[in-house]
């Protein structure tokens, strides 16, 4: 239980530090409202046993919402592993009130991303469990098209 307990406590940190990284590292001024109002990952994650785990060596989207006013703003994307300090992915110019970012995990794990818009307020998701996984290629055969139900998806073998 001391273990969950601090596992918990660790992501918690993670997060709160993402966030705190963020606003600290915009080098210019935001305007006063700037804000990030949503975050999530709008890719599935895995089937059956694996649901609710995302695969490494695959991709998600990462879509971040910021008020419409301030969608000429950049947000900053950013994750933490495993409880340990937050990590700068990329920064987004946000249109029509989103922002997303193609996120590949490294390696199995929990991790948290966060976002930040001008240093101001951020949003982060919860932690997300990755297993080891694959994505599935789809097929290049030239002029040829061939839809294949799981091309582009992605297999997760183990959480």
């Amino acid at each position: 239980m001391a273990v969950n307990s601090t596992r918990r406590t660790r992501i918690a940190g993670g997060a709160a530090a993402l966030i705190g990284a963020g606003a600290a590292t915009m080098m210019m001024a935001a305007p006063a409202n700037a804000a990030v109002t949503g975050i999530e990952v709008t890719t599935p994650s895995g089937y059956g046993s694996t649901a609710g785990v995302y695969g490494d060596q695959c991709s998600y989207d990462i879509e971040v919402t910021v008020d419409e006013e301030n969608e000429g703003v950049p947000v900053t994307f950013w994750v933490a592993k495993d409880g340990d300090d937050a990590t700068e992915l990329d920064e987004v110019q946000a249109e029509d009130g989103k922002a997303t970012y193609s996120w590949t995990p490294g390696a199995p794990g929990s991790y948290v991303i966060a976002a930040t818009q001008a240093g101001e307020s951020g949003k982060a998701t919860g932690e997300l469990q990755v297993g080891s996984g694959f994505e599935v290629p789809a097929p290049e055969l030239g002029k040829i098209t061939i839809q294949l139900p799981l091309a582009g998806s992605c297999i997760v073998t183990s959480s």
